[in-house]
């Protein structure tokens, strides 16, 4: 929305900028003619532009499948990326996983073509420095794309030189395309060396007690439902012995990003979406492979068939579905502001967390603390949550949840203080100092669960969001537990 606005920083480098401007010059249409008007029609239109890069990643999927493996294997490979969990997950949302996702897999087949003599460097280097110009970790297709390059000269009968000098010229033209996607990386240095130094903070701190290597199986294992995992796993070791040109692009890539991105401690299950393509389309070989080791008898192939497509698309189809029943319901945090909007006298004093709270003021935008530096008050009211002009939020920091009195909040005059928690899976039971010292004067006077009890889920713990990956037995709505107490009683 800055970019619409003239502001063509983004006055942030935690990702490059390339996606940022897609998503303007997608808005841009859609803003003339009044359909984008607010933050709501805003980010609904971006994560309509991000499920439509999500089909057209299915569609890549097939065609790579079909040209590398044949027919069966691409359909194969093509409805398992159209059900799998995470990758339908993360095509419902304005974010940079599915775009990256799509950018690396057009880089891997493009390799792949690359083998048979139907690409060149400079349309592999491009694609490489575009997805690199989406997030950074795009640029590992370059280990995919020099396994292509490897493999035509072994082909060929020719010495490892030329691949080298290749791999260096896509390397060297990614660059390029690289900062020409994000020149802003470039021309506001201060704010690179910023962002790129906390990338490696990230994902070098412990959020949690996790372990990248460990993380990014399991995020495998219930992102894709275990059926898919385990024809993921089939088709690893069948290209580990096949090793066709495909499967060292495809076997290459997928274990350095694993290696890579999984030595950092702070891994989102959303980390995995690049591998998702490239695992299914070596799953949908081993599926079609299958097939021919089976007698040609009359009834045995179709059975066979219909077995391997109900594998494929009935269990991850029921996860799709229940997920999204559960998050067309109002989170609890909707419903937590318009209790507050309710409830608070105007000009009143609201404690409540930035993040989990869902809610917050033009002071908050005016500090800056939230808004990475945007240079406009209409740009910086894109943050998360809900924007009052009723009354005034004080931010409830970590730190403050360990203060065990009230004494602070009472001083400067907090009407209600909201309760929620960071981690999704913390907060159906009363644990902070605060919340206990709050309980201490009296039980909550509103409270928003999204599920009775503490059901047994499992989340992406660092991830902040409020919905499981798997195990929605219980819960009748997205959100964090939320509880408001009355603070004081005010006038």
């Amino acid at each position: 929305m800055g970019v619409l606005q003239g502001v063509f920083s983004p006055h942030f480098a935690d990702w490059p900028h390339l996606y940022f401007y897609i998503a303007a010059a997608w808005l841009l249409p859609l803003k003339t003619l009044g359909l984008v008007q607010d933050q709501g029609s805003a980010y609904l239109a971006v994560r309509c532009l991000d499920a439509l890069i999500g089909a057209l990643t299915v569609g890549l999927v097939y065609e790579f499948g079909r040209r590398a493996y044949g027919r069966l294997a691409g359909l194969f490979a093509a409805a398992a990326v159209a059900v799998a969990f995470l990758h339908v997950r993360d095509s419902h949302f304005a974010t940079l996983d599915i775009p990256l996702t799509l950018a690396c897999l057009a880089g891997l087949y493009a390799a792949f073509l690359f083998t048979a003599g139907r690409s060149s460097v400079p349309w592999m280097g491009a694609l490489l420095g575009v997805s690199a110009s989406i997030k950074y970790n795009g640029a590992l297709i370059l280990t995919g794309i020099a396994a292509a390059q490897g493999v035509r000269d072994r082909m060929a009968g020719r010495r490892p030189l030329p691949t080298f000098r290749r791999v260096a010229l896509c390397a060297l033209i990614g660059l390029g395309v690289f900062f020409l996607g994000s020149p802003y990386l470039i021309l506001d240095w201060g704010t690179t060396v910023h962002g790129v130094t906390y990338v490696f903070y990230h994902l070098q701190r412990q959020t949690a007690p996790q372990v990248g290597w460990i993380r990014m199986p399991i995020a495998l294992w219930y992102g894709l439902d275990p059926p898919l995992a385990l024809v993921t796993a089939a088709g690893v070791i069948v290209a580990l012995i096949r090793r066709t040109p495909a499967d060292w692009i495809l076997l290459v890539f997928a274990a350095s990003y694993y290696l890579l991105i999984g030595s950092g401690h702070s891994v989102f299950f959303r980390y995995v979406d690049p591998l998702i393509p490239p695992l299914m389309l070596l799953g949908g070989r081993a599926l079609g492979e299958a097939l021919r080791l089976l007698p040609p008898r009359r009834f045995i192939r179709p059975a066979y068939l219909s077995a391997a497509a109900a594998l494929v698309l009935i269990p991850a189809s029921i996860h799709d579905l229940r997920y999204d029943q559960l998050i067309a319901q109002p989170d609890t945090r909707a419903l937590a502001y318009d209790w507050l909007q309710a409830h608070m006298p105007p000009g009143g004093l609201a404690a409540a967390p930035y993040l989990e709270g869902g809610v917050h003021d033009q002071a908050m935008i005016d500090a800056g603390t939230h808004s990475h530096g945007a240079t406009t008050a209409y740009i910086a009211s894109f943050l998360d949550g809900r924007l009052t002009t009723r009354y005034r939020v004080r931010e409830l920091t970590a730190e403050d949840l360990q203060s065990s009195s009230t004494a602070a909040l009472e001083a400067m005059g907090v009407r209600y203080a909201l309760i929620a928690y960071q981690r999704p899976d913390q907060g159906c039971t009363v644990s902070s100092p605060l919340e206990r010292a709050l309980a201490a004067q009296g039980p909550p006077v509103a409270s928003f669960r999204p599920a009775p009890g503490c059901p047994s889920s499992v989340f992406d713990v660092i991830d902040s969001y409020y919905v499981p990956v798997s195990g929605y037995d219980r819960w009748h709505r997205p959100g964090p537990f939320i509880r408001i107490y009355q603070v004081t009683a005010g006038p």
